[in-house]
């Protein structure tokens, strides 16, 4: 009675560590998924803030400011559109400057303008340099003010970082895949006698990889769910962080991530288990002996 209680708290421990060592790893993997949607949603969100702006003639015909402006509202390009006169412009500098400009000069020295906010897909340098020569031969548009360095920051940026974040991910991928196959093998391996037994008795490969890959499975899910709330506890701490990551990681996105991961804890799970039982399906019994 002793010997079978203890064998069953051995079995118990087994499968704990496991299931333990499994979700450790799905965790860095749901991390490392986690930090990619961040940076992703916030360079989203600063591309949608990034444009142009097209200053118009000071003395410009209004109709030329009327075709203008529809050209920029039906062009696929612009996401969002603001017009200012050179009235509006000077009563806002005057505004935050605390005094009245216009009091001090004679005429109004500032002329009507676009504020031009394109869609993110547009949002690259040689977009944005493509549709400043195409609106800068419009009539009575003075200058087109660009943020250069800032879009060829955020290009550069995007790029280095999608690379490392993508190298990270097939490193920690290979790693899952390397921890998880070695605790399910050893997993199975403590039991390599008994699918000798088994094989002895004329049990068929089937019968015997049953339960195995059953275990493996719901080893797979039970560690995802536990690496899932992990990933939940992040999402929330995040949250009091700072506003701006709480609207980078949506919860519907931090759902998929979750179902993400639980999938593929699963998969490796099972195949880890198929490979494994297979290997001691051809074993003999002399090889029962060898790691």
């Amino acid at each position: 009675m002793a010997d079978k209680k203890s064998r069953r708290i051995s079995t118990l421990g087994s499968r704990l560590t496991s299931l333990i060592s499994v979700a450790l790893v799905l965790v860095l993997l749901a991390t490392a998924a986690l930090i990619a949607l961040t940076g992703k949603n916030l360079t989203d969100d600063l591309r949608r803030n990034l444009g142009f702006i097209v200053k118009m003639e000071r003395e410009c015909n209004p109709s030329d400011v009327n075709i203008l402006g529809k050209a920029l509202h039906s062009h696929p390009a612009v996401r969002e559109l603001a017009y200012s006169s050179a009235d509006d412009i000077l009563a806002e500098e005057s505004e935050y400057l605390g005094e009245e400009i216009g009091n001090l000069v004679d005429s109004n020295p500032y002329s009507s303008e676009f504020d031009v906010k394109v869609k993110p897909e547009y949002s690259t340098p040689d977009s944005i340099n493509s549709l400043v020569k195409r609106f800068e031969q419009f009539q009575g548009v003075s200058e087109i003010v660009t943020e250069s360095a800032v879009i060829e920051g955020v290009d550069a940026s995007l790029k280095r970082l999608s690379t490392i974040l993508l190298c990270v991910a097939v490193i920690l991928l290979i790693v899952s895949i390397a921890l998880i196959n070695n605790t399910i093998s050893l997993s199975i391996y403590s039991r390599r006698f008994v699918i000798h037994t088994m094989k002895l008795v004329g049990a068929t490969a089937s019968f015997i990889r049953r339960p195995f890959l059953k275990a493996g499975a719901v080893n797979g899910l039970f560690a995802g769910i536990l690496a899932s709330l992990v990933l939940v506890a992040i999402r929330f701490y995040a949250s009091t962080i700072d506003p701006i990551l709480e609207q980078a990681l949506p919860w519907a996105s931090v759902a998929i991530i979750c179902a993400g991961i639980i999938l593929i804890g699963m998969a490796i799970c099972l195949l880890t288990a198929v490979f494994a039982t297979n290997r001691y399906l051809k074993a003999s019994y002399d090889e029962m002996f060898l790691k």
